[in-house]
């Protein structure tokens, strides 16, 4: 069976991933790997060759991740194609259609199994399919009318009790020429991808897979969570033969994979517990204790200091700390005594404010989510769902109720830094 072009959407503003929005998400490392090379690398071993990745401006830039890619034989041939400006997904793919003849895929660039999906979607034997998953909240999702396994339309956030199903569409497709040709003769609008489905729906049969598991999605930087679980599920323990693990710690894979790579190193009376990987090069120090996550290549983890379920990305460092249910981005410094709380005294899922209005995380444990190059003094204290931007400065001494902006100094102040707990708007 021939394997249609992919294209890889890498583009957008992906402003909801604040702080971590100032790259695509498929830049991102999980387990020693960016997201986007474990998603090219599902697709070369099911034969998908062919790719269109569509990026931003600031994947351009030198350094940035078009000079990465350059640099890198993952066995494609891969096109780049920049979206000018962040004008949407039916925008982004039509920046692709010089490249797409015939029959064509649409994938986000973190969609790591997307190729078990897409050889579903093929043995269809239409030219054009998507794929569904049930929700309990379809109000939050483009919901499909379904008849005879046949895509008859797509309501984009029905109101509460005005859905037509619970089948929320799913950010993988099939499609084919007619459907580049409708998309170009619409006005470039937010939801034009998904008007253009239904005009086609109405011209031939686009057929519906029903998925077992919802695909991975990035929308908000708390979902990395959900995809490291994923991720984890896939792999076994393994320990690199150059990783220095002192004869006193303790690896306990009982509850997941303990993943240890290339000269790491483990200090005496270290504990690590499954699921968790401990990157190239990266510090766990003496007592120190390694409850699940991710730990990536460089990072320094001193004495005294439990990591809980966390995200670490490269090159980032704190010590006699606790840090549970979070991620601090690549180079973070965070000096002695940080203490994460990640849990609301009502046990409560933890809102976080994202772009002005506090969205419902889901999570009943989230502690902070910290963007790269900012640096945190000694003795802070946070609240659960708090965001600090890239580049951000925190003065000692401080509990911090809100988020930082990316470059702001956060100073003490006499009044101190106490909550704003009554937001204008709560979504979930």
């Amino acid at each position: 069976m021939s394997r249609p072009t992919v294209v890889m959407l890498a583009g957008g503003q992906n402003s909801r991933f604040f702080p971590f929005h100032t790259t695509h998400k498929g830049n991102l490392t999980l387990l020693g790997k960016p997201l986007v090379q474990r998603t090219v690398e599902n697709l070369r071993e099911h034969g998908y060759t062919d790719l269109v990745m569509v990026v931003s401006a600031k994947d351009m830039v030198p350094g940035g991740f078009v000079d990465q890619l350059a640099h890198q034989d993952w066995g494609h041939n891969i096109k780049i194609v920049q979206q000018q400006e962040a004008l949407g997904m039916g925008n982004a793919v039509v920046t692709a259609g010089k490249y797409l003849t015939g029959q064509f895929a649409v994938i986000s660039n973190y969609q790591y199994q997307a190729a078990e999906v897409l050889d579903e979607l093929l043995k269809f034997g239409t030219s054009s399919a998507v794929c569904a998953y049930p929700t309990p909240e379809p109000w939050h999702f483009g919901i499909l009318t379904v008849e005879h396994g046949l895509l008859k339309g797509i309501v984009e956030k029905p109101a509460k009790g005005t859905e037509p199903s619970n089948l929320a569409i799913q950010s993988l497709y099939l499609l084919d020429q007619q459907f580049l040709q409708l998309l170009k003769t619409r006005p470039t609008e937010e939801y034009n991808f998904e008007s253009t489905l239904n005009t086609l729906a109405q011209q031939q049969d686009i057929k519906v897979l029903q998925l077992e598991q919802s695909l991975a999605t990035l929308k908000y930087p708390w979902h990395l969570f959900d995809l490291l679980s994923h991720i984890f599920e896939t792999e076994s323990s393994w320990q690199a033969d150059s990783a220095q693990i002192a004869p006193t710690a303790i690896i306990d894979d009982s509850t997941g994979p303990v993943i240890i790579d290339e000269a790491a190193v483990i200090k005496d009376f270290a504990k690590i517990s499954g699921p968790a990987y401990i990157g190239k090069g990266a510090l766990i120090g003496e007592y120190s204790f390694v409850r699940g996550g991710s730990i990536e290549a460089g990072v320094r983890i001193g004495a005294n200091t439990e990591v809980v379920r966390s995200i670490i990305m490269e090159h980032a460092e704190l010590h006699q700390s606790y840090l549970a249910d979070s991620i601090l981005g690549r180079h973070v410094h965070a000096g002695a005594g940080l203490i994460t709380a990640n849990l609301r005294l009502d046990e409560q899922s933890v809102p976080v404010n994202v772009k002005g209005t506090k969205i419902l995380s889901g999570r009943r444990k989230l502690g902070i989510m910290v963007g790269d190059h900012a640096n945190l003094g000694i003795r802070i204290g946070t609240m659960p769902g708090v965001v600090i931007g890239s580049k951000a400065v925190v003065y000692p001494d401080q509990t911090l109720f809100r988020n930082v902006e990316h470059e702001a100094v956060q100073k003490a102040t006499k009044s101190g830094t106490g909550p704003n707990l009554t937001p204008d708007k709560i979504t979930s």
